[in-house]
């Protein structure tokens, strides 16, 4: 038995090319639910952010040929043991960037024009409109930090509303063009009034935007984090709000992510306190479009076959 586990949400048309392929598919969402036939067994895995496959987990598949990451960050896959054993590993950001981007620029432009806070007093019964004044998004500088597939995809959407798009990315150069200008850390830090952050979590990326971040900040901006929660820590997003050297951010991911249902459930729940401020919060949907569930495996399956 040639054996694949899903661990994550694919196309039908995914599903069915691997049973064409021989492959018997075992859909689990834990790896307590993997049983020792099944680590016996498997012989590829599909996964997300459910399953993390690192030495400890990976050891247990002496059959193992290949994983199919859906979705872009690998850090949930100790990728260097799969290069002492052979395990090729597979990715898809090609199949998110659009989702993102999209997603990104409505939390965007919700924030500027204070559209899910005033559609929330008037659920009140408020009708406020002076304080509700909206900010063109074309007045402001944006900078992205990481210019990978979803950067890139959202600076293209950001041109159609403002003319000035910076961005840095620490293992690319010479990628400026027309749309957006190359730029060091340091100048997006003096003339950014929107930060987007678009990076892979590793060792460089943790805590990235910490206190010394915030400090070195010239103007007071907009936080934008679509990427990975540790990229951020949220105890200096609120420390930022605070002082207003934040005035608002859009985030898609939390550090708290890990232990989400007991955060919001606890008594000092930090997520309760963000939403005091100018802040939009969604659960990690930027890039769980219906259409990139479909793009991300047609990449896969392009990959793997």
């Amino acid at each position: 038995m040639s054996l694949v586990l899903l661990s994550a949400n694919i196309s039908q048309s995914f599903k069915q090319k691997l049973s064409d392929q021989g492959y018997e598919l075992f859909t689990i969402d834990h790896a307590s639910q993997i049983s020792n036939d099944h680590f016996q067994a498997t012989v590829g895995i599909v996964t997300s952010n459910k399953l993390i496959l690192n030495k400890d987990t990976l050891i247990k598949f002496p059959q193992l040929k290949w994983i199919a990451r859906l979705g872009s960050g690998m850090e949930i896959i100790d990728t260097t043991y799969c290069d002492l054993q052979g395990i090729q590993y597979y990715s898809s950001p090609n199949g998110i960037a659009n989702s993102v981007a999209e997603h990104t620029m409505g939390m965007i432009l919700g924030l500027l024009h204070h559209i899910p806070s005033s559609m929330n007093e008037i659920k009140h019964g408020q009708w406020i409109r002076e304080p509700n004044r909206g900010i063109e998004l074309e007045s402001l500088k944006v900078g992205i930090i990481g210019y990978g597939h979803t950067g890139s995809a959202l600076a293209k959407k950001l041109s159609v509303f403002t003319p000035s798009i910076m961005a840095y990315d620490k293992y690319k150069s010479n990628f400026g063009n027309e749309i957006v200008k190359e730029v060091t850390l340091e100048e997006i830090k003096q003339e950014a009034d929107i930060i987007s952050f678009h990076v892979p979590l590793n060792n460089d990326t943790l805590h990235y935007y910490n206190n010394a971040f915030l400090e070195s900040m010239h103007k007071n901006h907009y936080l934008i984090n679509t990427s990975r929660g540790a990229i951020i820590d949220t105890d200096v997003i609120l420390e930022g709000l605070q002082k207003g050297k934040i005035k608002g951010a859009c985030l898609d991911v939390l550090q708290e992510e890990k232990n989400i249902q007991e955060v919001l459930l606890s008594e000092h729940n930090p997520i309760t306190q963000l939403l005091q401020y100018n802040v939009i919060v969604t659960p990690h949907i930027a890039g769980y479009s219906i259409h990139a569930i479909e793009k991300m495996s047609e990449e896969l399956m392009n990959q793997l076959f």
